[in-house]
């Protein structure tokens, strides 16, 4: 399982796909949160728990998440 955010999603399919990994679970959050409050990184976090919970029980582990 891979958070990123949107600014990270083209390396991060490059990277899935040079590894093999094609279907690996991403989770995709807006882009930036370096100068975003803790709240709303609390918020972002808490609206993702469900995806990534998701891409780690799954079958397939998920596919792309955003």
């Amino acid at each position: 399982m891979t958070v990123i955010t949107t600014a990270f999603t083209k390396a991060a399919e490059l990277r899935a796909r040079a590894l093999g990994l094609p279907e690996h679970p991403v989770v995709v959050i807006g882009h930036p949160i370096a100068n975003k409050s803790s709240e709303y990184i609390r918020d972002q976090a808490r609206g993702s728990v469900q995806k990534i919970v998701d891409g780690l029980t799954s079958a397939t582990g998920g596919g792309r998440n955003g």
